[in-house]
């Protein structure tokens, strides 16, 4: 019995935290409030280390089983250790969009638990009830550069350059292949995480626009 109690216990807590998204319709135009991300503690050291932070975000809209459209976020954090403040950019579909001014990490922090992503989507041409689905992935990297980065660091642990000597490591292709990223997850194409989570809403009737 108690054992059972237990696992009662454990669903309901993991029920509790589970991360929760909702539709925000204007106008002619749908978008999605994230609610609830259970981020690891982790990510407020993170925050402040002074190093870029991405959450990629894909968020679906669907008719039944149908995709009806797919909206690719990336959010960007870095500190700012001089000016005490964050740099962030917040792009959709390679578009930049208003982000807020963050200056302290719990700052940070609050919002990327409450994300509002407005518009995503058109408001379909028919009436239709629709639902959202979104997957969130923190820091993403490919296995395989992970494995470059921690043999390169092994062989070169020893070795201390020369002041001003040009650094053995390059910085190779560009942050465009962000975009990509869920498709090579989803399809075990050698993608890791630091963490990842998703959310389903509820079934939501739309009218025409």
């Amino acid at each position: 019995m108690r054992a059972l109690c237990l696992i009662g216990l454990l669903l309901l807590s993991a029920l509790a935290q589970a991360a929760d998204i909702s539709p925000v319709i204007h106008d002619r135009h749908i978008g999605a409030r994230l609610r609830g991300l259970a981020l690891p503690d982790s990510l407020r050291k993170d925050l402040r280390s002074g190093l870029t932070n991405r959450v990629l975000l894909r968020v679906t809209l669907l008719e039944g089983t149908q995709t009806l459209a797919t909206a690719n976020v990336e959010i960007a954090l870095k500190y700012d250790l001089w000016d005490e403040r964050f740099g962030t950019q917040l792009t959709v579909n390679g578009v930049v969009r208003t982000a807020p001014e963050l200056r302290t990490v719990d700052e940070a922090w609050a919002w990327l638990i409450d994300l509002r992503l407005m518009p995503l989507f058109e408001r379909p041409t028919t009436p239709a009830t629709l639902t959202l689905r979104a997957e969130v992935l923190l820091n993403p990297i490919e296995r395989e550069r992970m494995e470059q980065i921690r043999e390169w660091v092994k062989e070169n642990s020893r070795y201390v350059p020369l002041e001003g000597a040009p650094s053995a490591a390059s910085e190779s292709g560009s942050n465009s292949v962000f975009n990509r990223i869920f498709e090579y997850y989803a399809a075990d194409q050698g993608m890791a995480a630091q963490w990842r989570e998703q959310a389903a809403s509820a079934p939501f009737t739309v009218s025409a626009r």
